[in-house]
């Protein structure tokens, strides 16, 4: 019973996995440099948005009745008697 193994996949399959490897680092680095970015930017929008006083945020944090029966938000369909509707 003789055996043709040559030893493995070799020297080649070893790099390939190794720059794939290195690829995923650098993607996840990148990832967390630009995630790290966004939120930043997130909290200095809400920040300037809070200390402005901001009239559309107020607006919308009161809404005024609609009249339309779908509580006010001014969004809901106008199809009459459906069984979410209030009377």
């Amino acid at each position: 019973m003789s055996s043709d193994f040559s030893g493995g996949p070799g020297f080649l399959a070893f790099l390939a996995t190794f720059g794939l490897v290195i690829a995923g680092v650098i993607l996840f680095l990148s990832l967390s440099r630009h995630l790290r970015k966004v939120r930043a930017q997130a909290a200095k929008e809400a920040a300037e948005a809070a200390a402005a006083g901001d009239a559309q945020a107020t607006a919308a944090s009161s809404p005024e009745p609609s009249g339309d029966g779908e509580g006010g938000e001014r969004g809901g369909d106008e199809v009459a008697d459906e069984p979410g509707d209030r009377q």
